[in-house]
């Protein structure tokens, strides 16, 4: 049986996460394996303990969307991968896309077989609301966003940053919460009004909602609500460090790519 993978974009505000969880919530997993299914003429089982058809990359939290969430799956026929891509899309609804596909070899594993993953997170800074962007987090104020680049650098290399992460309350709160951060850095843009800014994070992998409470800890400082001690005495205490800020809300966070060695022959619909 031939195995392809996938390369999704999709807005995840309308979405309960990447993956498959309890029946009648609405996934990007559940979404793509339904439309393989229709592609193959079979019924998907993407409930209980069945697995589902495709498997994406990475564990998305709700509302949190990608510009490429690699996926892989299982189909019984041979495709040409841009042919694959275009009639996937063909059965997607319109806040998912398949931008790309790649025929791989059998042991190909879209989650475990990536080596980095890239994020992005945006932030907002002006005193009225956005309408026209709302994948961004809202601030009305920022009196020192000059701190944030300071923190960015704190927190590349192989560290503990647990103190920066959720817990899911299973199995996995134990696991090893080392994890290497390979580059980390602000941009700014100023917009009407205001100000964007764009906080882009590499690493080999990271902990449950970790990103999101980076940020929310990074805009802290930066408000004045906290000091960029603070920050370094959260990175050096792991899981035993006081909380800084609260963890920053799911709309902003992008997946932005999930990288392999060697990367699939990736081909784009026609």
């Amino acid at each position: 049986m031939p195995r392809y993978a996938l390369a999704v974009e999709f807005d995840g505000r309308a979405f309960n996460g990447s993956q498959v969880q309890a029946p009648g919530l609405r996934t990007v997993q559940g979404v793509l394996s339904q439309a393989a299914a229709t592609l193959a003429g079979i019924s998907p089982a993407i409930s209980g303990d069945s697995a589902p058809l495709v498997r994406p990359a990475s564990r998305l939290d709700a509302e949190v969307s990608a510009a490429w969430l690699p996926c892989d799956v299982d189909l019984e026929r041979t495709w040409a991968p841009a042919a694959l891509a275009g009639a996937l899309g063909g059965h997607l609804p319109p806040d998912v896309s398949v931008i790309a596909a790649a025929a791989v070899p059998d042991r190909f594993h879209a989650q475990h077989d990536a080596v980095a993953k890239t994020y992005r997170f945006s932030v907002i800074v002006r005193a009225a609301r956005p309408t026209l962007d709302a994948r961004a987090w809202w601030v009305r104020r920022m009196d020192s966003p000059e701190k944030l680049d300071e923190m960015a650098a704190a927190i590349i290399g192989r560290r503990d940053l647990s103190g920066f992460a959720g817990l899911r309350h299973d199995g996995t709160d134990q696991d090893d919460p080392v994890r290497t951060i390979s580059a980390a850095a602000w941009t700014r843009e100023a917009i009407p009004h205001g100000l964007r800014l764009t906080f882009t994070v590499t690493g080999d992998g990271f902990l449950y909602k970790q990103i999101r409470g980076l940020v929310g800890a990074m805009v802290f400082v930066a408000q004045g609500r906290r000091t960029v001690a603070d920050f370094h005495a959260a990175i050096a205490n792991g899981r035993d460090a006081v909380r800084v800020g609260n963890i920053a809300p799911p709309t902003g966070l992008v997946l932005a790519r999930v990288t392999y060695d060697p990367e699939p022959e990736w081909e784009s619909p026609p």
